[in-house]
């Protein structure tokens, strides 16, 4: 095969590859791509006199990276981009700033023996809680103190589980 021809079946497979990370993004298909977007460059000057093959590889490199730039910005808002987007924001289950968790003051059992940490059972969920002094025994009554992202604080009660 003669080496023009190399360069462009290098450079239609670098293209390939940089449009499946698309669809597949796990990089192995990016660096496949950047391999063959170098052999490509290679081919250039085994195929061209040595002023076309440097003119030829630099344009093929800033075309590739203004290509991904363009793409990076027009993506999010294509046809494609909203289809394989997520439609929805997530919502944070944190409550805002200066308020209390609803969990904070509820009440529930220890299913667990906690030492500190265990599974409680609190408005008939099991959650995984943290006591915060000491320990609690399978089955003693507790209340919710404190709330942290997902990190549940109990507080071993005397009372009766309501």
């Amino acid at each position: 095969m003669s080496p023009t021809l190399w360069f462009i079946l290098l450079c239609g497979i670098a293209f390939l590859m940089f449009a499946l990370e698309v669809f597949i993004p796990d990089l192995i298909l990016a660096a496949v791509g950047t391999a063959c977007l170098i052999g490509a460059c290679a081919m250039a000057f085994v195929a061209f006199s040595p002023q076309t093959a440097g003119w030829i590889s630099a344009l093929l490199i800033m075309g590739t990276f203004s290509g991904f730039i363009i793409w990076l910005i027009k993506m999010p808002d294509s046809a494609v981009g909203r289809k394989i987007s997520l439609a929805t924001a997530l919502q944070s289950t944190e409550p805002a700033e200066g308020q209390i968790s609803p969990l904070v003051g509820k009440t529930g059992t220890a299913e667990t023996t906690l030492m500190p940490g265990g599974f409680a059972r609190i408005d008939g969920k099991k959650m995984d809680v943290v006591c915060s002094q000491g320990f609690a025994d399978t089955g003693s009554a507790l209340v919710v103190v404190e709330v942290h992202g997902n990190r549940v604080v109990v507080k071993k009660t005397d009372g009766a589980v309501a």
